[in-house]
């Protein structure tokens, strides 16, 4: 099967996808020439942060995937958490993703996904809440200054609901809305707005907010991160309101399926079905 061309317009949306590196089960080279055949012209590196990968490694994975880099997945974990209600604890965040963005531009990208809280399966107290959400803001202020400076934008990304901040995804718009900060605004997980509600209907509270774009699919019940076209999601409807809203960025397909996984997409036609998603959110509806 030949790759589909690339029509897209330089302002339009493209398919991307995750450029996983230090992880046994994709290997670069071969895993991400699936995703080429599959349309995508981008890739979001996102890297094992327990296999000590370098910057030069990440390239070399980037390299061989035959595609740009635009934008890092920043770290994410316990301990980079930029709504943590101790102070020492933000801090820490906030420089670390500070050196994201610095990790970010020197791959070639411009942009940092972070995640608003970590994991909170039993929940939190009232109390608590308040206090990540002021935490939280006091992080998109100071990130969206630096960022300003140094030329790189973040996302803060919406989340199931065992997070304590992030799943409420108009919360999280009104939070931007209020601060204004330069170089911030949403990257919308249709993956994780799917576990959540009805994907397109938390898309509709994004509004002008949404400056990057996961693109997974599942069961809505786990965050399965499976092709678009194989869950539960409503693919068509979510290109219909990503085309209403406005936005002309990258569809990054988050995605981590195995090699022979993505072999028998692209026999069963998968290309041509993104295809058909990515030429709706560019408000090419066809047959």
């Amino acid at each position: 099967m030949t790759e589909p061309k690339d029509t897209n317009e330089q302002q339009a949306v493209r398919l991307g996808t995750v450029a996983a590196v230090g992880f046994e089960d994709f290997p670069p080279g071969e895993w991400l020439a699936c995703f080429r055949q599959l349309g995508c012209r981008v890739v979001q590196a996102y890297r094992n942060p327990k296999a000590g990968v370098t910057v030069e490694q990440i390239k070399d994975a980037i390299a061989q995937g035959q595609m740009p880099c635009d934008s890092l997945h920043g770290i994410f974990g316990e301990q980079y958490d930029p709504s943590a209600p101790k102070e020492e604890a933000r801090r820490f965040a906030v420089d670390t993703f500070k050196a994201e963005g610095e990790l970010a531009l020197a791959l070639g990208g411009s942009l940092v996904v972070v995640h608003c809280s970590t994991i909170r399966h039993e929940g939190v107290s009232t109390q608590e809440r308040t206090r990540r959400l002021a935490q939280l803001e006091k992080s998109i202020a100071e990130l969206g200054r630096f960022g300003h400076g140094m030329g790189v934008r973040y996302a803060f990304e919406n989340l199931p609901a065992y997070h304590p901040i992030g799943s409420d995804v108009a919360e999280l718009a009104a939070i931007l809305d209020k601060l204004q900060a330069p170089s911030t605004g949403i990257c919308f997980d249709t993956g994780h707005a799917n576990m959540v509600s009805s994907a397109a209907e938390e898309l509709s509270q994004v509004g002008k907010q949404m400056i990057y774009l996961h693109f997974s699919d599942n069961s809505s019940r786990s965050d399965d991160h499976d092709m678009p076209t194989c869950g539960t999601l409503d693919c068509h409807t979510v290109a219909r309101q990503v085309h209403q809203i406005g936005y002309s960025g990258t569809m990054m397909l988050e995605v981590f399926l195995p090699i022979d996984r993505l072999k028998e997409l692209i026999d069963e036609g998968c290309g041509e079905r993104l295809a058909k998603i990515v030429g709706i959110a560019n408000g090419r509806e066809g047959p």
